[in-house]
């Protein structure tokens, strides 16, 4: 066999590269390591959260059930609020899961739900997923909307309707897929919004809020073209939601 010819300087920067490689794959595996902790931290909180709300304090508790160095605290930069922003990623995650599953368990050839009732069912099981939290869930949204924590909060909304309206079989990829988005956002948060001050039996009046907005959606009047103007002018999710909300209370 031929053997290739290196000079010194080739040889140090291929040295230089296996070296740099093997730092990237240590740093790889030390920021998953990282975030496993991170994880289970939070997971922890959850159990003080009841108690303690979103806050350090729940996080201490958690470090501490865990054994872990209260040092760990430096890895939650928002603080306590990054406890809710997991839940509501987690409970996202949940409601995928249950959806794909729903998909899956159809029977080939058979027609999908329809949308307005996959709709009522989707955004009802989410809801009713963060239940064993509701009397902390008012805080939850207070805290959420603070402008530091506001984009990651917003993204994660954002992905929570983009997914619902997947599995709803949506495929449009004109202005309504823009609209549709936003009309769905607008009724969710609005039955939330509800939701956190019934009182009735099982949420019996937040489920029939949640049907007479999804009524109103299926008629919202004359003026659609001008109202999905509007939409497409809005500039993100947040504010096209605003603008449904604003709309269906007016009327």
């Amino acid at each position: 066999l031929a053997t290739e010819h290196v000079s010194g300087k080739q040889w140090y920067q291929r040295r230089v590269r296996g070296r740099m490689a093997g730092f990237r794959s240590t740093q790889t595996h030390a920021s998953e390591k990282a975030e496993d902790i991170k994880y289970d931290i939070l997971e922890a909180a959850l159990c003080h959260v009841n108690n303690h709300g979103w806050s350090e304090a729940a996080l201490k508790l958690g470090i501490a059930d865990l054994g872990l160095s209260e040092a760990c605290l430096s890895m939650f930069s928002l603080g306590g609020v990054e406890i809710a922003l997991h839940y509501d990623k987690t409970l996202n995650e949940e409601l995928e899961d249950m959806m794909a599953q729903q998909q899956d368990d159809r029977l080939p050839g058979s027609e999908p739900p329809p949308i307005a009732h996959f709709l009522k069912d989707a955004i009802k099981t989410r809801l009713q997923l963060q239940v064993p939290y509701f009397d902390r869930w008012a805080e939850a949204l207070s805290l959420v909307a603070s402008p530091k924590v506001v984009p990651r909060a917003a993204e994660q909304f954002a992905h929570l309707i983009d997914d619902i309206w997947f599995y709803a079989g949506d495929e449009s990829s004109d202005v309504t897929w823009y609209t549709r988005r936003a009309t769905v956002a607008a009724v969710y948060r609005m039955t939330e919004l509800f939701m956190i001050q019934d009182e009735s039996p099982d949420f019996t009046e937040t489920w029939a809020f949640l049907d007479r907005r999804l009524s109103e959606l299926e008629n919202m009047g004359e003026n659609r073209l001008d109202f999905e103007k509007e939409l497409e002018n809005a500039g993100d999710l947040a504010k096209a939601a605003f603008i449904i909300a604003r709309n269906m209370l007016s009327r």
